[in-house]
């Protein structure tokens, strides 16, 4: 009997209700089209072993408990997560959860957040491997390992796993790091999975296509240049296959995933390659570029190959600042590409940092002014500086004097020439100056279907893996139990129907007169669902003047009792506080006049007022930008 390896990706977080995309399990495709290959070339791997992937459909939806639930269910004798700084945390305290349930199952994980110099995740206790760098032989090379009975035995036994000479393999209880692994000689073992099967282009109508790995550059902000010693290509009929497989397959969108797409040799003969396979520009082409290579020619042909966005980091113009990050920028190429690629009419995302070593208030503003004044974009980028493991700024930090958090988004604090304060000023100034609010919440959402709402949907209290999870739990606050606990009628829903994106809807008439109960219920939705995103509805049924300052920041204490990636990754974000838990108060937008701008200003600190609006003729022009507008909610 086969034994089953689950591959699982977790996606980016949402920033609301709205559906997750672009979370393809590329790695994983890869690990799984590696290994079936070699098991086809070299013996018996394929008859000991059945690779799946986890469904994106659960991936994306389920909430924590109910992941793991969904990972459960299907046996895995192996599991394997590929981690990125958004989902660690998840994966980790799901992967003690999966041991905690079963102690003998096999947890390996893998990706950017696995490096050498980031312990926390090479020696938590529900690892028993990690693979550093490239993964795809490391993954083989394991299985292998594994079908020999002293890696059996030790497993079996939870003693520590003895040193495995396995290169790119750190295991559980090794004192040492492994040696490193050497990366495949070229791409077309594993392009592509979509080729194989494996995933298929039609899902999302996006195709996500690497001809190169390794970069020419030695960006000290990026962990590429230390995974990669060199430049690994596949070969030009595998691109053209790939491409024919998204015409075939209905994709709209081609993502190249190169980290420099015109890094490579005779750039332009691969534009002209991607132009061919694209005769009727039935898809859009997306790149990562160098501006300074960019010149007249070649913005027309990628204009011609239907590139219709691209994105270029500019970074810094600060000499200092170029200097210790090891990025030159020639600011003259730089104009020359930029503008090039904008005559042609391609949209061009140009990516600002700040808090760079020797980057000061003055020289970000130089850089803020410069792109502002001159117009060197479509759309602009800017983000804190986060010191990455496995990149040589994280080996340098104490050196340059960079203070940082040591958990994800690990977002630098404090550098020689910067302060936090300072940092946040800079930020708030560049959403002033380019008039945009960056990472913004998704729009509320207020109507749910009674099977997706608890305890209105008839579910069991047993996780129903093929039924949408539950993803708002109505509570009336006006139905509470004699005890003063939570309402009788609104029982907290189980954690293992949970889904990651979750509304706690809180009805009541005196909404502050019952903060408490409403606090424990928040309290008690965050615990069962940690790392989920969530809304926190208040919608008084009496006069809503009832909801004050005191009981949205009695609600907030509850919610960030526990605290999560998103919630980290907003922390550092100007304005209003935002993070993974939202408050949303529901009025009657003809409420408004008589509620005054008042009541409005002091709760928008930290809420969003919605205004109920049964039709257009009652919808006001003058909303603050904590207000917005929604249709008359249904309460199932």
């Amino acid at each position: 009997m086969r034994r089953r390896a689950l591959l699982v990706q977790l996606p980016i977080p949402p920033a609301g209700h709205a559906p997750v995309k672009g979370n393809v399990p590329l790695a994983g495709a890869y690990l799984k089209m590696y290994a079936e290959l070699r098991g086809r070339q070299e013996g018996n791997l394929n008859d000991r072993w059945q690779i799946d992937l986890l469904p994106t459909a659960d991936a994306n939806t389920l909430g924590d408990a109910a992941l793991v639930e969904a990972i459960l269910a299907r046996e895995p004798h192996l599991v394997g997560f590929t981690c990125y700084l958004w989902n660690i945390d998840r994966t980790l305290w799901i992967a003690e959860r999966l041991k905690a349930r079963r102690p003998e199952l096999i947890l390996l994980v893998g990706g950017p957040e696995i490096t050498a110099d980031n312990s926390w995740t090479l020696n938590h206790p529900a690892v028993d491997y990690a693979a550093i760098g490239e993964g795809e032989q490391t993954f083989v090379e394991l299985l292998n390992f594994l079908d020999q009975p002293a890696a059996k035995r030790e497993l079996a036994d939870l003693l520590p796993i003895a040193d495995v000479p396995i290169a790119g393999l750190h295991t559980r209880g090794m004192t040492t790091i492994p040696p490193f692994r050497k990366p495949l000689p070229h791409l077309n073992d594993i392009s592509s999975p979509y080729l194989a099967g494996i995933l298929d282009a039609a899902d999302e109508k996006m195709l996500l296509l690497e001809t190169i790995r390794g970069c020419i550059f030695k960006c000290k902000f990026c962990y590429y240049p230390k995974s990669y010693d060199d430049l690994y290509y596949v070969a030009e009929e595998k691109i053209v296959a790939n491409l024919r497989h998204a015409r075939e397959r209905g994709a709209t969108e081609v993502v190249l995933l190169d980290p420099t797409l015109n890094q490579g040799r005779n750039f332009d003969q691969f534009v002209q390659l991607l132009a061919r396979e694209n005769p009727d520009k039935q898809f859009t082409y997306f790149g990562e570029l160098r501006a300074e290579g960019i010149k007249e020619s070649t913005a027309k042909l990628l204009r011609e190959a239907n590139f219709s966005d691209v994105e270029i980091g500019l970074q810094s113009i600060d000499p200092l600042a170029m200097d210790l990050m090891d990025r030159k920028n020639n600011l003259k190429a730089f104009e020359r590409g930029v503008r090039s690629l904008l005559d042609v009419g391609i949209r061009v995302k140009v990516d600002l940092i700040i808090g760079l070593p020797g980057d000061t208030m003055e020289s970000v503003r130089r850089g803020l002014d410069y792109l502002h004044t001159n117009r060197f974009f479509s759309e602009i980028q800017v983000f804190n500086l986060a010191i990455l493991p496995g990149t040589a700024f994280r080996y340098e930090a104490e050196q340059l004097g960079l203070e940082y958090q040591k958990r994800t988004p690990y977002y630098v604090m404090k550098t020689p020439t910067l302060d936090f304060a300072q940092m946040h000023e800079l930020m708030s100034e560049s959403q002033t100056l380019f008039d945009i609010e960056f990472d913004p919440w998704e729009e509320p959402k207020l109507d749910f279907s009674p099977t997706e709402t608890w305890p209105h949907a008839a579910l069991s209290s047993s996780l129903a893996v093929s039924r949408a999870p539950l993803a708002c739990w109505n509570v009336d606050l006006d139905d509470v139990g004699a005890t003063g606990g939570s309402p009788a009628s609104a029982p907290p829903p189980p954690p293992e129907q949970m889904a990651q994106a979750f509304t706690i809807r809180l009805r009541g008439d005196d909404i502050h007169a019952q903060r408490e109960v409403a606090a424990a219920a928040v309290r008690t939705a965050v615990d069962r669902n940690p790392h989920g995103t969530f809304q926190i509805v208040v919608e008084p049924t009496a006069d809503p003047r009832s909801v004050t300052a005191e009981t949205i920041e009695a609600l907030l204490a509850a919610a960030f009792a526990t605290t999560s990636y998103l919630d980290r990754f907003y922390a550092v974000m100007p304005g209003r506080p935002k993070g993974a838990k939202r408050v949303l108060i529901v009025v009657p937008v003809s409420e408004r006049e008589r509620l005054g701008r008042d009541w409005a200003d002091e709760l928008g600190q930290f809420a969003t007022i919605v205004w109920q609006t049964p039709n257009v003729e009652l919808v006001p022009t003058d909303l603050d930008s904590y207000e917005c507008l929604a249709a008359m909610p249904t309460v199932p």
